[in-house]
């Protein structure tokens, strides 16, 4: 749902996931031993943290799943909140969806805002649906009709904020009925929200009330992913109006403003021809200053620890945010690491298209154009 401490990135791939990897690159970890990854050790267990889901929860993801099929769902306890990570695997988009397994910490920090105003369910409904709008966001500029590919991280983190809301509302909307009023709590709770917490990145509400004029139908999940883009790109155009001086009046109609956030966008947004073409092109976040060392293998999965320029261990956040697998890895010498498990080639290739550097088992390096790997 976004908070003032956790962006939605992520950020998944997008350069909105810069800051939180930067903050994922200070944080006040245990410092490992250099013995602990230097040596090569088989992998004797893997145990990822994971929590069971409440009812609410339970529900939120059988929405998620109607919504996205595809979806990958997995509950941690040491979540507070909600993260959405979209993944380029082959020639298609994985969304990845990291919840907590208590609806009452998965909805912070709009929970709090939200209660009173609708139920516990359809705040939940509505958390989750949030984080496949942006899944839905990204895929739709990655896999455009036409075939190309574009990088839905040229819209700033507001207005992809701004299209997750306007998705999630119009979704649970179609699920419980138009008499429950997701979109006015929504839209009330992200205002005291963000002037509250003093948090501009998630102050959606005046954008997602005017767009939601934009959106004239609500029949078909295709509807909501329409009205989550005109949404992003209305919330482009108004803040370029601000940046003008306001041009255009306030009450201006929202098509005007849908119009100049379709000008700007088109200035800065880069098309490939295809998703291959991105993937090849793309520079990815800047993980080039982080130590990728692989510690074990077993069949296609690699365990690889991550290492900051401070020596700190960055494994966990890094791969909580781009949504590898992570836990504690157990080798034969009885040694315990923090690790993310890369299964595959795709999840590999996709490391390393963010910008990684892997250092082998064996000592070579593994990096973005290697055939081998």
């Amino acid at each position: 749902m976004g908070s003032p401490s956790v962006s939605r990135p992520t950020p998944p791939f997008w350069l909105a996931a810069i800051p939180r990897v930067l903050r994922a690159g200070v944080l006040c970890l245990p410092l490992l031993a250099l013995g602990a990854i230097a040596g090569t050790h088989e992998a004797t267990q893997f145990s990822v943290p994971a929590g069971s889901p409440d009812e609410y929860m339970q529900a939120g993801a059988e929405f998620a799943r109607e919504l996205y099929p595809t979806v990958e769902i997995s509950f941690w306890d040491s979540e507070s909140g909600s993260l959405s990570v979209s993944r380029v695997e082959g020639d298609s988009v994985k969304c990845i969806l990291r919840e907590s397994p208590d609806a009452g910490e998965a909805l912070k920090p709009l929970g709090r805002f939200l209660s009173g105003r609708i139920e516990p369910r359809a705040q939940v409904l509505f958390a989750l649906a949030h984080e496949v709008g942006h899944c839905k966001l990204r895929e739709a500029f990655l896999s455009r009709s036409d075939g190309s590919a574009a990088d839905a991280s040229v819209f700033p983190w507001l207005a992809q904020e701004a299209a997750a809301d306007a998705y999630g509302i119009l979704s649970v909307e179609r699920k419980l009925g138009v008499d429950v009023p997701v979109r006015q709590a929504v839209i009330i709770s992200r205002m005291l929200s963000s002037s509250m917490y003093r948090d501009p990145n998630h102050a959606t509400g005046h954008y997602v009330s005017d767009a939601l004029a934009l959106c004239h139908e609500d029949r078909s999940d295709a509807d909501a992913v329409q009205c989550a883009i005109a949404t992003a790109y209305y919330t482009v155009g108004s803040l370029a109006n601000d940046e003008r001086g306001s041009p255009y009046a306030v009450d201006s109609n929202p098509e005007l403003i849908y119009e100049l956030g379709v000008h700007k966008v088109a200035q800065t947004i880069r098309v490939y021809q295809n998703i291959a073409q991105y993937k090849a092109q793309f520079s990815g976040a800047d993980l080039s200053r982080f130590a990728f060392n692989e510690v074990s293998r077993d069949g296609q999965s690699r365990y690889i620890t991550a290492i900051s320029g401070q020596r700190t261990d960055t494994t966990y956040g890094l791969a909580d945010y781009y949504g590898f697998k992570t836990g504690e890895l157990v080798t034969d010498d009885r040694r315990s690491v923090t690790a993310m498990r890369i299964d595959g080639a795709d999840e590999l290739d996709w490391l390393l298209t963010l910008g990684a550097v892997v250092r082998t088992e064996d000592g070579e390096f593994l990096r973005k154009g290697d055939t081998q790997h």
